[in-house]
């Protein structure tokens, strides 16, 4: 397993945020997303890298209109 971290662009309310964390999960090879209310701008990916790569993962968030980076530690 493999963690991304993106940085989103536009402010999203609680149930925008909570229909992006949905359509991720339901991504194949993604395991976990998890976004906080304290930080609404960061979203953390966890993935199998043999199914997915951080691009695919990046290009779901643009994919529905946002603007995002991915944040590398």
């Amino acid at each position: 397993m493999s963690d991304v971290t993106v940085h989103i662009d536009e402010t999203l309310d609680d149930s925008a945020l909570l229909a992006l964390q949905h359509n991720l999960s339901r991504i194949d090879g993604v395991d976990h997303v998890d976004a906080q209310n304290r930080h609404p701008h960061l979203m953390v990916v966890s993935y199998d890298h043999h199914l997915l790569n951080s691009r695919a993962i990046l290009s779901s968030f643009t994919n529905q209109g946002l603007h995002a980076e991915l944040i590398g530690l």
